[in-house]
């Protein structure tokens, strides 16, 4: 049985402990976090510890903590034999470490919400050939989808994600916002977001796109600004549409 330390308490740190949980020849045997009152979601089902220096013995370290703290936090366990990792899709490989790498899981968490983790893309890096290894394992016993990807890619493909998830889901609150205003219940859009999202799952994002941009519909879309009142989403309204008009003008 190998035995695994967590560092964190937040969203990734909370799925990454349930997911290892639920697997054969690993254990979660610790749980850091630098706070007291961060560790009550595991401090029933498993050590815990606000001190570093307490740390037991284990085969791995993953480091869920911000990315302005990762460097740091690899440098206080210098004299740590294992393997340490962070979960960061920005940060590069932690080569300050003989023994260091990425377990980076592809998904947007929020704790509490039941999640299939089979489903979730892993992206893997390490610094020996043999560590590598080790994450493959680990990271083939949770999902289905596990990619060993280099410092570079990986933080292409976390700028991807970003366009895709973060400023998507800013679009979300930003209708919903609207409706709100307007006293119109948000639910209403629950089926159109929902065939967003399946559509590019039968083709590609460019060919799902409609709209008054897509169509150079300029007479909806200026319909659409004097709604506006924010000069905000006025803004971001304006720029959107006219890179989709840019993009699609010449195929009309």
């Amino acid at each position: 049985m190998r035995k695994l330390i967590i560092l964190g308490t937040g969203n990734v740190a909370y799925h990454l402990y349930h997911a290892i949980s639920s697997i054969e020849n690993w254990e979660v045997v610790q749980v850091y976090n630098h706070r007291d009152e961060s560790l009550s979601d595991f401090s029933n089902a498993t050590e815990t510890t606000t001190n570093l220096n307490e740390l037991v013995d284990a085969n791995l370290i993953i480091c869920c903590l911000k990315d302005d703290l990762i460097e740091s936090y690899f440098k206080k366990l210098a004299d740590k034999d294992c393997l340490i990792v962070h979960t960061s899709g920005a940060k590069t490989l932690q080569k300050i470490r003989k023994r260091s790498g990425v377990f980076y899981p592809l998904q947007s968490f929020s704790k509490y919400k039941t999640m299939d983790y089979s489903k979730i893309p892993f992206c893997i890096e390490a610094t020996r050939a043999e560590d590598l290894r080790i994450l493959e394992s680990l990271a083939s016993s949770i999902s289905e989808s596990v990619y060993k990807i280099n410092s570079k890619k990986r933080l292409q493909m976390h700028l991807a994600a970003v366009f895709v998830n973060n400023f998507s889901n800013y679009m979300f609150k930003l209708g919903q916002d609207l409706c709100i205003e307007n006293h119109i219940d948000e639910a209403i859009l629950m089926p159109l977001i929902q065939e967003t999202f399946e559509k590019i799952k039968d083709i590609n994002a460019e060919e799902a796109q409609t709209g008054p941009a897509r169509r150079q519909d300029q007479e909806t879309i200026n319909q659409h600004l004097k709604l506006l009142k924010k000069d905000s989403k006025k803004e971001i309204y304006k720029i959107i549409s006219q890179h989709i008009k840019n993009d699609y003008g010449k195929k009309l």
